[in-house]
């Protein structure tokens, strides 16, 4: 992906993160954010679902979000003990494994688009899953006939794994930073 790709992709991101800091709940998750997220990730994909039901559905996700800060506020991902690691990427499973499920299942929103979510309201812990990244990081993935990963949620925790070997060492550099690197590598 090219260097310009990213900058405009990073307008949105900076977009979004704006639209966060000046939330009155924090982690009250609603359409707005969906868009924002739909927005920064582009493609093909749209929320299409009412908005009350999409605002009921994310309740839980919501939930998850404040059960991670709760652990982890605070803390960078190369930071963590091995044990924090591990409790990290069992979280991050099951936060997008929650767009799954029939209950949270949003029509426009999975995997990709819920760890987005996660790096916007943790952006020192958790990279985006992506298929650049993937590839940047050496991912060995399965693809579908339209190049896009194959059950890409199935890479998190390994894609985190490879974040925290990178960024344990390397205090100067922050996940989005790194992020960028293997993005347009």
């Amino acid at each position: 992906m090219s260097k310009k790709s990213w900058e405009n992709k990073n307008k949105s991101y900076k977009n979004y993160m704006k639209y966060i800091d000046n939330k009155e709940n924090k982690f009250k998750l609603t359409l707005i954010d969906l868009l924002y997220i739909s927005n920064f990730k582009g493609g093909r994909a749209s929320i299409h679902e009412e908005e009350s039901l999409v605002n009921e559905k994310l309740k839980k996700y919501s939930e998850y979000l404040k059960e991670i800060n709760n652990e982890f506020e605070g803390k960078m991902v190369g930071d963590l003990t091995d044990e924090e690691l591990n409790s990290l990427k069992k979280k991050g499973e099951k936060f997008l494994q929650t767009t799954f499920e029939e209950s949270t299942d949003i029509n426009g929103f999975k995997a990709s688009y819920a760890s987005a979510m996660l790096h916007f309201y943790f952006p020192d812990l958790l990279p985006i899953l992506d298929r650049h990244v993937l590839e940047g990081v050496n991912i060995d993935t399965e693809k579908k006939s339209n190049g896009q990963v194959k059950d890409i949620e199935q890479y998190y925790p390994e894609l985190i794994n490879k974040f925290y070997q990178h960024l344990k060492n390397n205090y100067e550099k922050s996940v989005r930073e790194y992020d960028k690197e293997l993005f347009i590598k």
